[in-house]
This record gives structure tokens, C-alpha cells and sequence, in this order.
């Protein structure tokens, strides 16, 4: 996918620092070059997480990322929620894995209170993801980038 026509649609391409190990993110505009979000990111043994900044490395943190489990889910029963914290303002969104293991949707009540879910829409490779809102309409789809170096993804957002 390259860049989108739709007046309606913002376009991200996201990136990767470090090859395919790296934590760290470069989150840039549909043109591919100007840089708009820089994450950080941090593995450990039992948790992940990772803060958004604006425009770059040093810019103003626009949201914190905390899980507190890395790994399979087939391994883990109850992996609990993923806390996002957005703003100065420090309001928490909990992301919420599907209630099955097998299930591999992520369910969340947005800043606007209303209720959205992400869930894959490739089966063979499971490198597409959907989100959805309340009426099940596609609000976002993220595209992950199968072998490339640095190349992460792709994040699409649809006005509804």
C-alpha cells in the first residue's frame, strides 16, 4: 500500500530502529519522510513497554504503554489488561485480550467512551488487524510489514 487518496484517511508508516530486534519505533507521515511519533520501547523477561513521543526521540511524551506479560497466550491464562496513559492529563484506556486463548481479538473503551476492538483479518499470516467501533464499522487497520528489515507496518485511520 502507498499513499491514500481518501481526504478522510491519515496514513502512517511505521518503522523500525535497530533491524528486526529493536525496540525502538519511527512512526512517519504518508509522504514517508516526515517524522510524526518516535517510540521507545523496552522488552523484558515478563513485561513490555513503551512511550510515544511527538515528532522525535526528545519530543513531548504523548502516551505511555505498559503490558504485563511477554509471550504466547496459549502459555498464559490471564495476561491482564495492556494500561495505555495519554496525555498530561494521565487518562488510563485498558486494552483487554479476548477471553479465550485462541481468541486474538483486543477489546477497549476509547477517550470518547465508546466501546472499539482490534482483530485480525488475515488468516494464513495474521498480519492484518482490523478495529472496530460499537457498529462494526472499520475505524483503523494495521498492516505488518512479512520480511522486511526495517519496514514495521502500516497504520490506517478511516473517518466514520
Amino acid at each position: 500500500m502507498t499513499g491514500t487518496t481518501d481526504p478522510h484517511t491519515l496514513c502512517f508508516h511505521v518503522y523500525r530502529i535497530g533491524g528486526i530486534w529493536g525496540d525502538d519505533r519511527i512512526v512517519r507521515a504518508d509522504d514517508r519522510k516526515t517524522p510524526r511519533y518516535f517510540l521507545k520501547g523496552t522488552r523484558l523477561a515478563a513485561s513490555w513497554q513503551f512511550a510515544l513521543h511527538a515528532g522525535g526521540p526528545n519530543g513531548v511524551v504523548v502516551c505511555h504503554v505498559k503490558s504485563g506479560y511477554l509471550g504466547p497466550p496459549l502459555l498464559e491464562t490471564n495476561p491482564g489488561p495492556i494500561n495505555i496513559t495519554i496525555g498530561s492529563e494521565g487518562h488510563t484506556v485498558q486494552v483487554h485480550h479476548g477471553y479465550k486463548p485462541t481468541d486474538a481479538t483486543y477489546a477497549f473503551k476509547g477517550l470518547d467512551d465508546q466501546q472499539y476492538r482490534w482483530k485480525p483479518i488475515s488468516r494464513l499470516w495474521g498480519n492484518t488487524m482490523e478495529c472496530l467501533n460499537s457498529q462494526d464499522q472499520v475505524v483503523a487497520t494495521y498492516r505488518i510489514t512479512l520480511f522486511a528489515m526495517s519496514k514495521d507496518g502500516e497504520l490506517r485511520i478511516h473517518q466514520v
